[in-house]
Parts: structure tokens; sequence; C-alpha cells
């Protein structure tokens, strides 16, 4: 019985939770980084994404985004990410809606050659302002600026030898992107 009711609680919450947007975006991200006391140089990547934003009221809402991330951490390879946020408008003119949000970031970007493979994955915890002006009926475009904290860690393994380092750090991320309401 128990099992049946979480079931239908779940069942429940999927068939009602409808997005309330969906949306794409570019960006270009810089970390800066040091490890074991020394600066750690690595280029900044653009960034091309999606993302899905659920109304949670009136003022507060949920975004989820993946981002595919062309020669993430200077690896010259393709990269993935995603971030969860949390947004809360501040001010709300019917036109322009300002906000504040937080969240947590993934990018990760792997590469094998020669027997041995290699990944950087970045975790980024995130605090962003931008402004979403209503430009037609049901399309809005969006600008943000977005910064942190970042835990960068290298990894490598060849045959059963591996090899990890990390480096802390902090990234900034400015957006711009475009969103269409579905209700």
């Amino acid at each position: 019985m128990k099992k049946s009711l979480l079931t239908l609680l779940a069942l429940t919450t999927v068939s009602t939770a409808a997005a309330d947007s969906l949306g794409l975006s570019g960006a270009f991200q810089k970390g800066f980084y040091r490890a074991e006391g020394e600066s750690v140089e690595l280029d900044g990547s653009a960034a091309i994404g999606v993302s899905y934003t659920y109304d949670l009221d009136s003022v507060s809402s949920v975004r989820a985004e993946l981002e595919l991330l062309p020669n993430l951490y200077g690896s010259e390879k393709l990269g993935f990410g995603g971030e969860f946020t949390y947004l809360r408008s501040v001010f709300n003119d019917g036109t322009a809606n300002v906000y504040v949000g937080g969240g947590l970031g993934l990018n990760t970007v792997s590469d094998t050659m020669d027997g041995v493979t290699a990944r950087l994955t970045g975790v980024n915890p995130t605090a962003l302002v931008g402004v979403n002006y209503a430009v037609a009926p049901g399309f809005a475009a969006y600008l943000e600026l977005a910064g942190g904290a970042s835990f960068l860690r290298a990894s490598a393994s060849s045959g059963g030898v591996s090899f990890s380092n990390s480096a802390t750090g902090a990234f900034v991320k400015p957006r711009i992107g475009v969103t269409y309401n579905l209700r």
C-alpha cells in the first residue's frame, strides 16, 4: 500500500509539473584557479545552453540548464555542463524583471590519447544577478552575470595507474539568452 501511494504521488507530481519557460542561452565562462600556492592559467570557454524554468510562485522559480562548452578549460575538446539555480525576483514592472539567484553548476571534459584518459571536472557554487525583459507576448530576453567559488579536479589514468590533483578558485560567467513561455 505504501509503495502504491508513493507511486501515485510521484505520478501526480510529474503530471502537474509543467515547464513555465524554455530558453536558449550563450555564455562565456572564465575560471581563475590556484593549486599548491601557484596560479593555474586556463582559457575561458564559450557556452551554448538550453534551460527549463519552473515558477514556484509569483516571485520564485527554479531553473535547470544543460550546456555545451567547446574548448572547456583550454582542452580543445567539447565539454559538458549543467546548472541548477533558484531565482528570486526583486523588481518586476510587468515588462522588466530584475532577479537574483544562487545554485550549483558542474562542468566536465575528458579525452583519451595513447591509452591515457584525462578528465577535468569543475564544481561551481553560483550567485547571480540578472534582468529579464519581455520583448513580445510569450518571448523574453535576459542578461545575467554569474560568479562564485570554483573547485577544479584534474585526473588521469592509464593501465591501473591513476593521478589526480585539485585547484580552487573563482569563476565569472556572463550569459545572454531568450526564453519562450509555455504557460
